[in-house]
């Protein structure tokens, strides 16, 4: 009969997250993990063959539980706007979270992460692409590539970038930073509408 796990994969990534609070840390060693985790080193290595593996499996939890509300927002009232909103509000409120999202390009991974991750790698913007797309279709009529554009620039672009310096820094966002979010946002969409 095999022993009774002590611990989940989910207390092993929350260690690996939390440790990005610390701006100098990028991406977690696994000693530091463990120590912070209070679980031995060998046992993480039972449940994650590697580094890369366990890191990626983190970046892709952060990005899934970041979807959850960003596609909520999609499929809202002024979806471009609410979303917008969300993203500096969601990064504020999970600092570490965010850093975690931080930590790698998708195309990046898809090269170099674990072969057996890549499928869901690849996929895991699918869903939120898709909720934009039908967010486009209801402000613009249209999906078009010069609507789809806008779209990036006014959910995407405008937003990280006014949380990009702060995420990659380790410091609380502002929470002005929301309402330049939404001025940019809505003037993008309300020009082009």
């Amino acid at each position: 009969m095999a022993r009774p796990r002590r611990f989940t994969d989910d207390q092993v990534l929350d260690a690996a997250r939390d440790l990005l609070a610390d701006p100098a840390t990028t991406r977690p060693a696994i000693a530091a993990i463990s120590a912070a985790a209070g679980i031995h080193t060998g046992s993480i290595y039972v449940r994650f063959p590697s580094r890369e593996e366990l890191l990626a499996r983190l970046w892709l939890r952060s990005i899934q539980r970041f979807h959850t509300g960003l596609l909520e927002a999609l499929r809202g009232p002024d979806p471009l706007l609410t979303a917008a909103i969300y993203l500096t509000r969601y990064c504020r409120e999970n600092p570490t979270e965010a850093r975690a999202m931080k930590m790698f390009r998708r195309d990046e991974l898809l090269e170099v992460g674990p072969a057996e991750l890549r499928a869901e790698i690849a996929t895991v913007n699918d869903r939120m692409n898709e909720a934009l797309r039908a967010a486009v279709v209801a402000e613009f009529g249209d999906a078009d590539e010069h609507h789809m554009a806008i779209a990036a620039a006014a959910v995407k672009a405008i937003p990280y970038g006014l949380v990009r310096e702060y995420i990659a820094a380790a410091a609380p966002i502002p929470a002005w930073i929301d309402e330049v979010a939404a001025t940019a946002t809505g003037a993008v969409v309300r020009r082009l509408s």
